[in-house]
């Protein structure tokens, strides 16, 4: 069982995501913000229970799902908005958007702009690591879709052979953009492909933040006795559509999702545990927008990019 500590670090920074994320939808619709979030509603206790199990300098790629995983490892809110907006102060400058934040001194690597092409990215950093810092393992996130893709297999094959410190973390919350998974995917669990590769592949409850955690935890223990890489499952909810205005009428389930909202479980068991009171759960959410609106007024009072930033970075 997780700690009571810990458990409260994750509920408060899973609520921080949840209104982080609400308001970038709301200044979406409100044109200061173009529409290129794709909502981690409903995925976020599963992305910091994961990374609350590694160590801080463990590098992470992300998925393009959600901001959660860079509020687990503390990334700036206004570095995040301002990469949204083009604005100067964001991590990449304002020139990737939300799914290229790059935040190394929290070891967020970012996401590569192809699906599935961080999977071969991953096997990379991993070789790095074994030849130039071992006991670090490096942790991918992907999706259900991505895991159709031929770097996924490319990516474990070669990982499982040269057993590199690499952990696979795929959250199949059933939906690849609008395309159900039932009907991409010839097995039922994602995590059964790993047999293929000799690896181990376990399946967890994306709203048991125990389960992850302690999934994550095992993992990175085989990567970092050189044991090689595992394939984790988290099945998922996705509670909102594949990007910030999607009318989700494809899905049937759209009005009753909610009912499986694991953080109202998850303040639920923080409640019942004693760790917090409504009251100081409503005191939390207050300090979280009071945080919010200073990230967005640092964003909104600073310059747009020039034109001649264009060309800059481009090379390392």
């Amino acid at each position: 069982m997780i700690q009571n500590d810990r458990l409260r670090d994750i509920f408060a920074k899973a609520l921080l995501a949840r209104s982080f994320e609400a308001r970038l939808i709301k200044l979406t619709a409100e044109g200061f913000l173009p529409p290129l979030l794709h909502p981690g509603a409903g995925q976020e206790v599963a992305q910091i229970a994961a990374l609350s199990a590694l160590k801080r300098d463990d590098p992470v790629l992300y998925s393009h799902r959600g901001v959660a995983y860079m509020i687990a490892r503390g990334t700036s809110l206004s570095a995040m908005i301002a990469d949204m907006a083009g604005r100067a102060g964001g991590t990449n400058n304002g020139k990737g958007g939300i799914m290229h934040v790059v935040d190394l001194p929290n070891g967020i690597y970012g996401e590569s702009g192809t699906l599935g092409g961080g999977l071969v990215v991953s096997v990379g950093m991993g070789m790095a690591l074994r030849r130039r810092d071992p006991g670090r393992v490096v942790v991918h996130f992907f999706g259900d879709g991505a895991s159709n893709r031929g770097t996924f297999h490319e990516a474990l094959n070669w990982a499982a052979v040269q057993k590199l410190p690499c952990i696979y973390i795929c959250e199949n919350n059933g939906w690849a953009v609008s395309v159900p998974t039932s009907v991409s995917t010839a097995v039922e669990n994602i995590a059964d492909r790993a047999a293929g590769y000799g690896i181990p592949g376990v399946v967890v409850d994306g709203a048991d933040p125990d389960a992850v955690m302690a999934a994550v935890a095992n993992a990175a223990r085989r990567a970092r006795a050189g044991e090689g890489p595992s394939l984790i499952e988290i099945k998922a909810t996705r509670l909102l559509g594949h990007y910030a205005a999607d009318p989700q009428d494809y899905r049937a389930d759209a009005a009753s999702v909610a009912q499986r909202d694991p953080l109202a479980a998850l303040r639920r068991r923080v409640i019942e545990l004693g760790l917090l009171d409504e009251a100081e759960i409503e005191a939390m959410t207050a300090a979280h927008e009071a945080e919010i609106d200073l990230a967005v007024e640092a964003v909104k009072a600073a310059p747009p990019l020039d034109a001649d930033q264009a060309f800059t970075d481009l090379y390392a």
